[in-house]
């Protein structure tokens, strides 16, 4: 094993960001609201988020983007179990994805670069009038200068906002993970590794196993309360035709 890699590969975990069941049941609630009929998720790791939608949204069909081809995998065995596999497609590129009414990126800026560049890519695949959910780190206190090294720069609430509206979105909800959401996220995290120094007689890798979790934990408890992960909702405005002005 890998000190880097949890020995399950988040066997403990529904959702690969810091959301409880309450706070997903919560978003999917007001995601299907809009009805959409053509769900993207860019970034979709094991696709829960996605899968949970194409159930709340009976008429949609989903489109899943990841180059892990193990949680590809992974999405492609609970779409069965679910009897979703008709609905729904995984590719691990963004090149064959179609605009969507609901666009997911959970995490995922990286797949385009920075954080701008996401909002820019994400803002083209976004249908007019549709919507978009991005999950994203943001710093809800000043981080000392460790933080930022062991992180990188990241916005304020305010600040990423502000850059999602002159991209040409408007901001339709937000909900900052609490506490809670995070306490639960990370420790089932970790739950990968200690689950297996609790089982283990194998006491090379489970001392390493055991390393990686203390690592893991204690960054994660410095950073506490000063990183934040929010879900904001942002929508495209139907653009106006230029053609009937004419």
């Amino acid at each position: 094993m890998s000190g880097a890699t949890p020995v399950g590969y988040y066997e403990w975990l529904n959702f690969n960001s810091p959301m409880t069941e309450a706070t997903a049941d919560g978003l999917v609630a007001e995601l299907a609201l809009t009805e959409p009929s053509h769900i993207l998720d860019v970034g979709c790791g094991w696709a829960e988020l996605l899968l949970r939608l194409l159930v709340a949204c009976p008429n949609a069909t989903g489109y899943g983007i990841d180059n892990d081809d193990a949680l590809i995998e992974r999405a492609k065995r609970n779409a069965a179990y679910r009897n979703l596999a008709s609905r729904v497609t995984f590719s691990a590129t963004l090149a064959d994805a179609v605009t969507a009414d609901l666009v997911l990126s959970i995490g995922a800026e990286h797949v385009f670069g920075t954080l701008d560049q996401a909002l820019i890519g994400l803002f083209k695949l976004v249908r007019p009038g549709g919507q978009m959910l991005l999950g994203t780190q943001f710093w809800e206190q000043a981080p000392a200068a460790g933080l930022v090294e062991a992180i990188g720069e990241l916005p304020t609430l305010g600040d990423l906002i502000d850059t999602a509206i002159v991209v040409g979105l408007r901001p339709l909800g937000v909900k900052v993970a609490s506490l809670e959401d995070w306490d639960h996220f990370e420790f089932r995290f970790m739950a990968d590794w200690e689950r297996f120094i609790m089982s283990s007689t194998m006491h090379g890798e489970a001392d390493e196993a055991r390393r990686a979790s203390d690592l893991h934990r204690a960054a994660y408890l410095q950073r506490r309360g000063i990183l934040e992960f929010v879900f904001l909702a942002l929508g495209r405005p139907v653009e106006p035709d230029v053609a009937s002005q004419n």
